[in-house]
């Protein structure tokens, strides 16, 4: 059987309507089984009553008929005419006599016999198969010839009237034929049919009846008793009885077949049965009828129950449970369950919004948390192990932690490189778009609500942390070496012109106070520099805007920066406006960008090189400035982070520069003017510092 047919059958209500309609059914054929078998037993009983009626009344008609047929047989032997012939002898004449008498009174056989017992005159042609008389009174008689045939005959003596002398005796007899059969059969209503032995000499039925059953025919030979029985005539059922005809010694040589045709009985039992049966569908419609019904009464309630817990099952906990009207188990069962419904939902809400809370504070917790099971893989990953990583969870989720994080050096296996549960470990790793970070990681075990172990990760990327902690110790190691530089040839300078003023040309003297002049406006910057990072970290750095001419401000820096220039043997390309307007700045911090950018240039360019300075208008509310420089460029990812604290980059000739918070300075004072600062690469060689700022101080 199907799923979906299984499905059907278990139903509630399929199940209650089939077992409606079988108590139906059941009950139907309980009460109309008996009643039809009472019925066929009362029809039958009735039949064969009426069989054994008709074996009483044809006894009696046959009984009458040898009365009557003696009775003719004394008539008979009193004939004067008769008493006549016999006394003179005259056969012939009698012989005559006894046709013209046999055809009058409707004789079969009329035969007179002398004393001593010989036919001497038969009035037919029927001749009998002994020629001494019978004894007197009736009996039956089985005639001679090839086909057999059955005889009631009478004899009497005949008694001359005037000297009572025994003239001889007659017998006279009737043909149990089919004319005798047909209406013996019309006066009892009744088939009738003559056998002798296997042999039907007669018959009433348009169809002949077969043979006696051995067993009946034995078994009445036998008994000389009467028979019933149910035969089967040509394909039609009868109740039969049979009746022994005996001869004068009372000898069974004939037997006599009353049949009563059953097939009306047969038809009206087919016709009771098949109305018990039509009764019975009928019932069984009707009762299925009714039946869906109730059934779908009962079961409706039931079934919106059913639809009602699939909704919850798959969650949906706000829809309301219908309630019915009745019955009043189902509606107390629904009334439990809508508000169990209510308060599953009450309770789902609040810890739905539980989950919420505490999903939100897991995602927004600054630091990385992942959770691995047993195997090392990837459970669950924060949004702050995303922005740490650059994985996102879809990507990770199920992924082993060793193919998302990967250990630099010899701690390539991630985790088999983390300290143990509670402990800290600093791991260098490198994230999905091959950058190298450093982080601090705390693991502890924990326990899902499935009751599985798993291990949690705490990861804070200490990357920039760390490269400040090495860019200070390197700023505390060679912040000396950076002021030690130009004070000692601020002291050397100094001394040789004390020393030996008088002994010095003027171009000697202007060279020493040129290397004055630029130790000092070095000493001017770097110290300008840590004043402006230190007030940028502690949140102090202001500017102070008023309206001022740009080329005065590049005049200001040109004039700090060339002494620079001049010992480097560095030209300036200067690339600018006509017609600069007026901007709103803050003209000390735009010099200081440009000193910055410059110097920069200068540093990081080869001696006799030339640096390109361009200003130009970008549209009526923004202007760019340019600085390239002909150095060895910057990478992809450095120019990231070139704009951080304390980040610095190496020369060619692995000379480094500054302390690493120059550019860090002039992105903080750009974004505070409200532009933008940015480098590129210089087409030719080297790189290209720019920076945006609007004309009127407003971000257009």
């Amino acid at each position: 059987m199907p799923l979906k047919d299984q499905t059907a059958f278990r139903k509630l209500s399929t199940q209650l309507i089939i077992a409606f309609i079988f108590a139906i059914i059941t009950t139907t054929i309980a009460a109309g089984l008996p009643a039809y078998w009472l019925i066929t037993e009362e029809l039958e009983q009735r039949a064969w009553e009426r069989v054994g009626n008709a074996e009483r009344v044809t006894l009696s008609l046959l009984e009458a008929e040898k009365r009557d047929l003696s009775s003719l047989t004394i008539l008979t032997s009193q004939r004067p005419t008769l008493q006549r012939y016999l006394r003179e002898g005259a056969n012939q004449d009698l012989s005559d006599y006894l046709q013209k008498y046999a055809a009058g009174a409707d004789l079969d056989l009329l035969v007179v016999y002398n004393n001593a017992g010989l036919s001497i005159a038969n009035g037919n042609q029927v001749w009998l198969n002994q020629e001494i008389p019978y004894p007197i009174g009736s009996t039956y008689f089985v005639g001679a010839g090839s086909d057999p045939s059955l005889f009631m005959l009478a004899n009497q003596p005949i008694l001359d009237t005037r000297n009572n002398k025994q003239l001889g005796s007659v017998t006279v007899g009737r043909s149990l034929d089919r004319a005798f059969i047909a209406n013996l059969s019309a006066e009892t209503g009744y088939e009738q049919s003559i056998h002798i032995g296997d042999h039907l000499i007669a018959t009433s039925l348009e169809r002949s009846p077969e043979s006696i059953d051995e067993d009946i025919l034995q078994t009445i030979t036998d008994q000389n008793s009467s028979e019933i029985a149910a035969v089967t005539h040509s394909g039609s059922r009868y109740f039969s009885a049979y009746i022994p005809l005996q001869d004068d010694d009372e000898n069974t040589i004939a037997i006599a077949e009353v049949s009563l045709s059953v097939e009306a009985l047969i038809r009206s039992e087919r016709r009771a049965g098949v109305i018990l049966l039509i009764s019975t569908l009928l019932i069984a419609i009707v009762g299925s009828i009714v039946a869906g019904y109730y059934t779908k009464r009962i079961t409706l309630p039931i079934e919106q129950l059913t639809k009602a817990a699939k909704k919850i099952s798959k969650g949906d906990l706000s829809t309301p449970v219908p309630i019915p009207e009745e019955p009043n188990e189902i509606v107390t069962l629904a009334q439990a369950y809508e508000e169990s419904r209510i308060n599953t939902h009450r309770v789902m809400d609040e810890l739905s919004a539980k989950n919420i809370w505490l999903d939100t504070i897991f995602q927004s917790i600054g630091e990385g948390i992942i959770t691995l099971d047993l195997d090392g893989r990837i459970t669950s990953f924060n949004q702050g192990a995303e922005n740490i990583t650059g994985w996102t969870s879809k990507e990770v989720i199920h992924k082993p932690v060793n193919e998302v994080l990967v250990g630099k050096g010899e701690a390539n296996n991630f985790i088999d490189s983390i300290s143990p549960i509670g402990s800290k470990s600093h791991l260098n790793v490198e994230t999905r778009r091959s950058k190298e970070c450093v982080l601090d990681i705390i693991s502890t075990q924990i326990k899902t609500p499935a009751g599985d172990v798993q291990v949690a990760l705490v990861l804070r990327d200490i990357t920039e942390d760390k490269a400040a902690e090495d860019l200070r110790s390197y700023f505390l190691g060679n912040i000396s070496h950076e002021f030690r530089t130009p004070l000692s040839a601020i002291n050397a300078s100094v001394e040789l012109l004390l020393d030996e003023i008088d002994d010095l040309s003027l171009a000697e003297i202007s060279e020493l106070m040129n290397s004055i002049h630029l130790s000092v406006t070095g000493l001017q910057t770097l110290i300008d520099n840590l004043l402006e990072s230190a007030s940028i970290q502690a949140g102090s750095f202001r500017i102070r805007r008023r309206s001022i001419e740009l080329n005065q401000v590049v005049s200001e820096a040109l004039q700090v920066l060339k002494p620079l220039f001049d010992r480097r043997r560095q030209t300036l390309i200067l690339n600018e406006c006509s017609d600069f307007p007026t901007i709103e700045a803050d003209p000390t911090r735009l010099t200081q960008v440009l000193v910055n950018l410059l110097s920069n240039a200068s540093k990081y360019s080869p001696i006799g090189e030339s640096i390109a300075l361009c200003i130009r208008l970008v549209n009526e509310h923004l202007i760019r400035v340019e600085v390239a420089d002909r150095g060895p460029g910057i990478s992809p990812l450095d120019r990231e982070n070139i704009f951080h604290r304390f980040v610095r980059l190496s020369n060619p000739d692995d000379t480094q520069y500054g302390v690493g918070l120059g550019l860090s300075v002039v992105k903080t004072i750009i974004e505070q003017h409200g532009g933008k600062v940015g480098v590129d690469d210089n087409n030719d060689r080297g790189s290209i510092f720019w920076f945006t700022i609007p004309l009127n101080g407003v971000v257009s």
